[in-house]
């Protein structure tokens, strides 16, 4: 969430919002205190620099330091408005779900975020994968498919056809050729990407 300070502010993962209540809990003298420490150690991780993924602040005693009382309220509160906009949780009604799913189904650059986070076992909160821009994902998208075409190049011809079938993963029968296909993978993006086109 841009902000109009050249600031922004992004969610949180439920062990940073742990962690920020724990902190908050540390600073507060008496349950008077609790509320404004708590939303100094939330905005702490949250509040960075545009652009930059920085943390402005370096704990919740630098955010206390550093604002009054009611600037922290009123950043705690545009950063829970923001959280329950964006953060659609587990209890979304069913059409709500399949909306979100439908989305990301159209999307074939969040799907392709999503499959390199998952390879190297990363989640999207983290500072490392929030660092990637488009450029990064191509690269490892790119060195995955010269994984693939160098493994292949290993196997014998017959093999090697019998890799490139389409199988299905449960029984592992062969697929329909129109069925093996990613129907939202967008080759003209894919190829402007390549050459270096549309990456920040």
């Amino acid at each position: 969430m841009s902000l109009e300070n050249g600031l922004e502010l992004r969610l949180l993962s439920a062990l940073e919002a742990m962690e920020a209540r724990r902190e908050g809990l540390e600073l507060a003298e008496d349950g008077l205190e609790r509320a404004l420490c708590s939303n100094a150690c939330l905005l702490a991780r949250a509040l960075e620099e545009a652009g930059g993924h920085t943390p402005v602040f370096s704990d919740g005693r630098a955010v206390l330091a550093g604002l009054t009382a009611e600037e922290i309220g009123a950043l705690a509160g545009r950063w829970s408005r923001f959280s329950r906009e964006n953060d659609p949780g587990l209890d979304l009604p069913g059409e709500e779900l399949e909306r979100v799913k439908g989305e990301l189904r159209e999307d074939p650059g969040e799907r392709l975020r999503w499959r390199v986070l998952r390879q190297f076992g990363v989640l999207p909160t983290e500072g490392r994968a929030r660092a990637m821009r488009d450029r990064d994902y191509l690269w490892c998208l790119a060195n995955g498919l010269l994984d693939r075409e160098e493994e292949l190049e290993r196997l014998c011809p017959s093999c090697r056809a019998r890799a490139l079938e389409g199988c299905c993963p449960a029984c592992g029968q062969s697929l329909p050729e129109e069925e093996t296909g990613n129907p939202t993978f967008d080759l003209e993006r894919f190829e402007a990407l390549k050459e270096g086109k549309g990456l920040d």
